[in-house]
C-alpha cells in the first residue's frame, strides 16, 4: 500500500527560538557599535599613523612640520627666551647620482659656492651612500645662510641640474640675554624638554604639536599633497622685570667678587600679590650653552671628571639657591616671634622687656649679642635692637605649641608652592612642640631651624602687608601665539596669618631698626626704609662662619616692594660684618626704587655706627663690637654658645 507523503506546513517559531535569534541579533548590533567606536577612536588618535602606512605602499614623500615652542617674556614684554627657525641640509645621494649622474657635479659646485663645502669630500660621501635618499649633511643653518642656494634652485633656467638637496626646518631655543635670570628661566634639552625653571615647570604650555605634510602619486600619476599644520606652543608672561633683574645681577656679580662668599642670593617681591620681580644666586650660567663647565673648572679638572662627576657639577651650577638651599636665618626670624605672641595675646603692645644680657634656659646660659644688656625696652625696640633676651622672654610667654603653630602659619617647614621646580620644604629642618626649652629659646631668634629664601620672603611679606599670605609666583599669564589670553595667574591669597593691628606694631619696630637700630646702613636718602638684619652662626658652632642677611621694604605706609639679601659666609678678610650685607641691599634698592616709580618721601637718614635709643642711651651696633658678636651666637667659652642643634636641625646651605 502506497504511503501518502505529508505536506509540511510553515515552521513555527517557539519562544525559545525567538529569544535565541534576538540574543544573536543583539550581539551583532553591539559588535558593530563597538567596531564603529573603535574606528572613530583610531581615526581621531592614530589617523596620521595609518595614513603613513597607507602611503608607504605608494610613491610618496613625508615630512614633519615642527611646532614653535612658545616664548618667555618679562612682565613688560621683553623676550627672555624664544625659538628661531633653523635648517638642516639634507642630501639625497640616490637622486644626485640618477640619470647617469648628470646632477652630481652641478650640485656639488653650487654647494661649494654657497656654503664653502669641499666638493671632493661631498662627492665621496655621496658615492658611499649611493642607495640612500636621506642623509643629514649639516645642521642648524640660518635662513640667511641658505637663501642664495634656494634662489639658485628656483632658477631652473640658469641652474637646471641642481638636484638632490633639500632643507628640513626645525627650531632652536635661544636666550637673547645669555645668563640673565638663568635660575628662573631654566633651559631646554633635545626634544623641547624643559630643564629647571619656567622651561620645566610650564613645559606643557610652551610645547605645541608637530604638523605633517604628505605627498604621493595617485593612480592617475598626479601628485597629491596633504598638509596638517603644526600647532605652536603658548607664550609665557613672567612676573620678572628685565630691568630689576639686570640691576640685581649686576650687584650680585660685583659683591661676589668683593666679598668672596660661599653664596649670595637676592629675592625681590611685590608683597601685595606674591609676584617675584627678580631672583638671583651667585652661580649663573649661559642658557645658550648650559653644559659648559669652563667658567668653573680648569681644562685639567674637566678632563679628569667622569660623566657622573660632570652631571653633579652641572646640577650645582643649575641649582636655584633662592628656593633650593636651606640655612638658619638668624634675626630675620624675630618679627615672626613677636607677631605670633601679639596675635595670640601672649604679650601686649605696651609690654616692656628687661634685657640683662642673657637668659638661663635648659641648662644653658644663652646670651644676647649685647652682653651688658639693653635694659628696659619696648616691643618695637626689641626688634630695632635685635634683642635675643626679649625674644627668649617672648617665647616663654607664648609656649611651644603657639610658637610651632605660627611657624607653620608663616610658611616655615613647608613649600611655598612657587611655580618653579626644585623647591625645598625644610619639613624635617624645623622643630615640633616636643623640642626642648633651649631649642625654643634659640628658635626665637632664628637659630636651630632652617628655612629657604623664598619661604622667609613670602612670610615676611605677609607680616608687612597687613597679615595676608600670598603664594609667591613667577608667571603672570599664558598667551596663545596670537596674543589671546589662555590663562591668568592672579594673586593667590592662601591665608590670613595676622591682623593689621599686629602687623602695624611689627612694622614700627622694623622702621626703627633702620632709623636707629642695627640696620642704619640700610637707609636710602629720600625713602622710609624698614627692615631686619640677621646674623646666624653656621654649623659647626665656633668656627667663625656666619650667614648674614637683611630683608627690607618700602614705602612704609603701603609696601610695594620687599628685597631680601643673603650673604653666606663672606671669606674676604675683614668683611664678615652684617653691615656689608646692607651694602648689597642699598646698592640694589637705590636703583630699583626710583625705577619702580616709588617716590621719595623723607629726608636722608645718615647711617652711623652708633645711634641713640628713644630713652637717650647709646646703642651699641649689633655687629660692630670688638668681638664681632652675632645674634647671641658668636664664639664664647662653653656653655655660652648657642646650644648644639638636635637631630632635626642641620645646615644644608650650599650642599
Amino acid at each position: 500500500m502506497k504511503k501518502t507523503r505529508r505536506k509540511k506546513g510553515p515552521v513555527k517559531f517557539t519562544r525559545g527560538m525567538t529569544n535565541r535569534l534576538l540574543f544573536i541579533f543583539s550581539i551583532v548590533v553591539i559588535g558593530l557599535v563597538v567596531l564603529c567606536g573603535r574606528l572613530v577612536y583610531i581615526y581621531k588618535n592614530q589617523g596620521g599613523d595609518y595614513n603613513i602606512k597607507v602611503l608607504e605602499q605608494q610613491n610618496y614623500s613625508n615630512k614633519t612640520i615642527p611646532y614653535k615652542r612658545g616664548d618667555i617674556l618679562d612682565r613688560n614684554g621683553v623676550v627672555l627666551a624664544t625659538s628661531i627657525k633653523v635648517y638642516n641640509l639634507i642630501l639625497d645621494p640616490k637622486i644626485m647620482l640618477s640619470d647617469d649622474g648628470k646632477y652630481l657635479e652641478p650640485t656639488l659646485e653650487a654647494l661649494n659656492t654657497c656654503f664653502g663645502y669641499d666638493a671632493n669630500e661631498v662627492r665621496q660621501l655621496v658615492n658611499e651612500n649611493a642607495t640612500r635618499s636621506y642623509y643629514v649633511f649639516d645642521k642648524k643653518l640660518t635662513y640667511e645662510q641658505i637663501e642664495v642656494f634656494l634662489d639658485m634652485q628656483k632658477d631652473t633656467d640658469t641652474y637646471p641640474n641642481i638636484q638632490g638637496v633639500w632643507f628640513e626646518s626645525e627650531y632652536e631655543r635661544k636666550y637673547p640675554f645669555n645668563s640673565l635670570a638663568c635660575n628662573v628661566l631654566g633651559f631646554t634639552s633635545s626634544g623641547n624638554v624643559g630643564v629647571w625653571g619656567i622651561e620645566e615647570y610650564y613645559s606643557s604650555y610652551l610645547n605645541g604639536v608637530d604638523g605633517r605634510e604628505y605627498g604621493y602619486v595617485n593612480n592617475n600619476n598626479v601628485m597629491e599633497a596633504v598638509k596638517k599644520p603644526a600647532e605652536n606652543g603658548n607664550n609665557i608672561v613672567s612676573t620678572i622685570d628685565f630691568n630689576v633683574q639686570s640691576i640685581v645681577e649686576k650687584w650680585v656679580e660685583y659683591y661676589t667678587e668683593y666679598y668672596e662668599p660661599e653664596n649670595l642670593g637676592v629675592v625681590i617681591m611685590d608683597p601685595r600679590n606674591g609676584e617675584v620681580l627678580a631672583m638671583a644666586g651667585m652661580n649663573s650660567y649661559d642658557l645658550n650653552n648650559p653644559r659648559d663647565l669652563a667658567g668653573y673648572y680648569t681644562e685639567e679638572e674637566i678632563a679628569a671628571m667622569t660623566d657622573e662627576d660632570k652631571l653633579d657639577a652641572l646640577n650645582k651650577i643649575w641649582r636655584n639657591y633662592c628656593i633650593s638651599d636651606t640655612y638658619e636665618p638668624g634675626s630675620t626670624a624675630k618679627p615672626f616671634t613677636i607677631a605670633s605672641a601679639l596675635e595670640e595675646g601672649k604679650i601686649a603692645s605696651s609690654m616692656q622687656f628687661t634685657c640683662d644680657g642673657s637668659e638661663h634656659v635648659g641648662g644653658w646660659n644663652i646670651k644676647c649679642h649685647k652682653k651688658s644688656g639693653h635694659g628696659v625696652i619696648s616691643i618695637q625696640q626689641s626688634l630695632a635692637y635685635s634683642c635675643n633676651d626679649a625674644m627668649m622672654q617672648t617665647v616663654v610667654a607664648e609656649g611651644k605649641d603657639v610658637f610651632v603653630d605660627y611657624q607653620s602659619r608663616f610658611g616655615f617647614g613647608s613649600k611655598t608652592r612657587i611655580d618653579l621646580p626644585g623647591e625645598e620644604s625644610c619639613e624635617n629642618l624645623v622643630k615640633d612642640a616636643t623640642m626642648g626649652d633651649a631649642d625654643l629659646a634659640t628658635n626665637s631668634f632664628g637659630q636651630n631651624f632652617n628655612t629657604t629664601m623664598i619661604q622667609l620672603a613670602a612670610g615676611f611679606s605677609s607680616v608687612i602687608n597687613g597679615g595676608y599670605y600670598y603664594q609667591p609666583h613667577v608667571v603672570k599669564q599664558i598667551l596663545n601665539e596670537n596674543g589671546g589670553i589662555v590663562e591668568t595667574f592672579d594673586k593667590n591669597l592662601v591665608k590670613q596669618v595676622a591682623t593689621k593691628e599686629t602687623c602695624d606694631i611689627v612694622k614700627e619696630g622694623l622702621k626703627m631698626c633702620v632709623e636707629s637700630g642695627t640696620g642704619t646702613k640700610g637707609a636710602i636718602e629720600g625713602y622710609t626704609i624698614s627692615g631686619k638684619t640677621g646674623t646666624a652662626e653656621k654649623l659647626p658652632r665656633g668656627t667663625g662662619e656666619y650667614l648674614l642677611s637683611f630683608i627690607g621694604f618700602a614705602p612704609y605706609d603701603s609696601p610695594e616692594v620687599v628685597c631680601y639679601v643673603v650673604l653666606d659666609n663672606p671669606r674676604a678678610e675683614g668683611k664678615e660684618n652684617t653691615s656689608n650685607c646692607l651694602d648689597v641691599w642699598t646698592s640694589i634698592m637705590a636703583e630699583v626704587l626710583p625705577y619702580l616709580d616709588i617716590y621719595k618721601e623723607v629726608q636722608e637718614v645718615a647711617p652711623g655706627a652708633e645711634s641713640e635709643n628713644i630713652d637717650g642711651s647709646v646703642f651699641e651696633d649689633e655687629y660692630n663690637n670688638a668681638t664681632n658678636e652675632g645674634d647671641g651666637t658668636a664664639p664664647q667659652d662653653e656653655p655660652d654658645r648657642v646650644p648644639p642643634a638636635d637631630t632635626n636641625t642641620t645646615n644644608n646651605s650650599n650642599e
